[in-house]
């Protein structure tokens, strides 16, 4: 909270004292924290502008091109708003093609769940109507109403995304692309992609770990347990054979002290499949007969008759679950999402479009820009490169925007600030706003050494403690 006398201040229009003090505190806390010995091989840089004029407050190394990480969820969050809107929902149709035989019920055809991209279909982040159980729910009782008691199968359709089933990102590494954080998407996502393999330690250290239940398990899905029991917590991964044979392999080691409920969120092969076969085994144990196994095809050809259309909360609630939790399988969505609906690149080079373009946009005629390479729009790949100087007048330029209101509600608060944050091995980055002191600012750092992230984090938030 604001003192009487910098309240005074401010009334007065003598808020450039508030700010230079503040400046010069965090001065002090700069100078602190690039003596620390874990910082002193490492690459880093800070930029902090006046919120209300743009200009550089402080700056070190501004131009340097680093791994924003996930703080570059920040420009993929404006571009949604920009060419999206935040009221922009998704659609999700399940529809039947052929004729329903009235007397017994029999529909000669197939029920097709037609996917746009929607990233919270049958997620637990929102309200019930979300939720894949309510949504299954009303699925089946949209097709009982119908007078469905028998059909020839259930199809997953993402032929709004050119048939493309799971797409994964260039640049992203082996051991993140298991995880439920480095989940492939596509136009049919379900349950955000992700399902949970609940693990125990085996009796000693070195003794095989084991598999205790597999939650909301994939089809057709075949996992070698390759886990160690270990003395102490490290890493443990579920990495997935290319081959398209949905075969998964757990590696690594579990804690010897693992408490009971330990579980690994894994992702999923095949998003389109995973719900068209949830739907299958639904209707099946609801007395609706399914005669083939769930498949993924295209519906483009077929005369379709609509059942029932969900549609997913507004972009401005998907941005605050993106921006808070971090979840990079909705960057990717809502990359696709604006190529699809603006043309402006096919869904394969979207990654490496649609952001740049719009920075080029924002920033016209900035040679800062050479600075700025993406692939991705999660900062999950360790290809980005960003400055912190481009990504502060990024966050500058936004505050004139009409949605500006929305993409700053959307914000985490971290440790008392606005700001979004960025973890990769040895990489954290924040950006944000602290606007009741006017300052718009980008911190990075890449490549700091023996320092577990919890406790670097530690460090860059005493710093930037100055700032408040």
């Amino acid at each position: 909270m604001w003192n009487p006398l910098i309240q005074f201040l401010r009334l007065f229009g003598l808020s450039s004292f508030f700010v230079m003090d503040r400046i010069g505190n965090f001065s002090n806390a700069w100078q602190q924290f690039i003596r620390d010995p874990h910082v002193a091989h490492a690459a880093y840089s800070m930029t902090i502008l006046d919120s209300r004029t743009g200009s550089i407050l402080f700056e070190y190394a501004k131009d340097l091109g680093l791994s924003p990480a996930s703080s570059l969820k920040t420009i993929t969050a404006a571009a949604a708003l920009r060419y999206l809107g935040s009221d922009y929902t998704y659609e999700t149709l399940l529809q039947y093609s052929g004729t329903i035989d009235t007397v017994t019920g029999f529909l000669d055809g197939y029920i097709y769940i037609v996917g746009s991209g929607d990233p919270s279909l049958g997620s637990w982040r929102y309200d019930e109507t979300t939720t894949a159980d309510s949504i299954i729910k009303k699925w089946i009782e949209a097709i009982k109403q119908t007078g469905i008691r028998k059909c020839r199968g259930i199809i997953g359709d993402t032929s709004r995304w050119k048939n493309k089933k799971m797409i994964l990102i260039d640049g992203w590494t082996w051991n993140d692309i298991g995880q439920w954080y480095g989940t492939g998407h596509s136009a049919l996502n379900w349950r955000e992609n992700e399902f949970t393999i609940e693990v125990q330690p085996g009796s000693s250290v070195n003794a095989s770990a084991r598999v205790i239940a597999i939650k909301n398990p994939p089809p057709h899905l075949k996992i070698f347990n390759e886990l160690i029991t270990a003395s102490s917590d490290d890493d443990a991964s579920l990495y997935f054979s290319l081959d398209g044979s949905n075969v998964g392999y757990l590696r690594g080691t579990v804690s010897l002290q693992a408490p009971p409920d330990f579980n690994l969120r894994c992702a999923v092969p095949d998003s389109a499949l995973y719900v068209a076969d949830e739907l299958t085994q639904a209707l099946r144990t609801y007395g609706i007969q399914v005669e083939q196994e769930a498949i993924v095809e295209s519906s483009e050809k077929e005369n379709l008759t609509l059942l029932d259309i969900h549609q997913s909360p507004p972009l401005s609630k998907l941005l605050e679950q993106f921006l808070r939790i971090s979840i990079n399988m909705y960057g990717e969505v809502f990359v696709k999402t604006i190529a699809h609906e603006t043309g402006q690149s096919s869904l394969f080079d979207a990654p490496l479009k649609i952001l740049p373009s719009y920075i080029n946009i924002l920033l016209e005629n900035n040679k800062s820009l050479e600075a700025v390479a993406i692939t991705d729009g999660s900062g999950l790949s360790r290809s980005n490169r960003l400055s912190t100087y481009v990504l502060a007048q990024i966050l500058f330029t936004l505050q004139n925007q009409s949605w500006f209101d929305a993409y700053y509600e959307a914000f985490p608060t971290i440790n008392g600030i606005r700001m979004k944050s960025g973890t990769l091995l040895n990489t954290i980055a924040y950006a944000g706003y602290i606007i009741e002191n006017s300052f718009v600012f980008s911190f990075m750092i890449n490549n700091y050494y023996g320092e577990t992230a919890p406790d670097m984090r530690k460090k860059v938030w005493s710093m930037l403690d100055s700032l408040k």
